[in-house]
């Protein structure tokens, strides 16, 4: 009996700090940085949205928003460092495909971006900071977020593309139209921070 209450508790235990850690953290820009020109690329674009995430059942259309936004981030740095790279959100998705950068239920394998888009590297952040995206952006180097449709629904990636008077903008790939979007549209709440970056950075 005791046993079993201990259990119990621990469960619960475990659950409460697996819901802390899941509040997301309030993100509001330290310093203003002018966006410029942003590169869009939607989910349901109809050139890849029934494309696979390698060997899983989701597509671009219901899962690519993270492979959507990291194309994207890619070509803006990419055309402010002059290199000569352009790959769209389908090109992407084949690439890590072939690289073998997806998990079998369709996640992406950070430590394998590099195989799948030379002269990169991938980043993973211990916790969410205004402070490292800030960084970023004034590199030229696009973080993307994990957020919540709506601030409360499904998990989803955007893109950190810069600022305004309000707080950052995103590029969203699942936006109808070719236009920030502000991170208020997610209650400006962020539960982890991702970039992949070319070297030399």
């Amino acid at each position: 009996m005791i046993l079993a209450v201990i259990c119990v508790v621990g469960c619960v235990g475990i659950l409460f700090l697996r819901g802390r850690m899941q509040k997301g953290v309030p993100l509001y820009p330290l310093r203003e940085t002018e966006a410029g020109e942003t590169v869009y690329f939607r989910q349901q674009d109809d050139r890849w949205a029934q494309d696979r995430l390698g060997t899983a059942r989701d597509t671009m259309a219901s899962s690519g928003c993270l492979v959507c936004a990291l194309a994207a981030g890619l070509d803006m740095q990419a055309a402010r460092l002059g290199l000569d790279f352009y790959m769209t959100a389908g090109e992407l998705n084949e690439a890590l495909g072939e690289a073998s950068a997806y998990t079998d239920s369709g996640a992406v394998i950070w430590g394998s971006i590099p195989a799948a888009v030379s002269g990169t590297e991938s980043y993973v952040a211990d916790s969410v900071k205004a402070e490292e995206i800030d960084a970023f952006l004034e590199q030229g180097i696009f973080p993307v977020v994990k957020v919540r449709v709506n601030g409360v629904g499904a998990w989803h990636w955007v893109l950190i593309t810069g600022t305004d008077a309000d707080g950052y903008l995103c590029m969203d790939p699942m936006a109808e139209e070719e236009t920030p979007v502000s991170l208020s549209a997610f209650q400006d709440r962020v539960y982890s921070v991702r970039a992949v970056y070319f070297t030399g950075q």
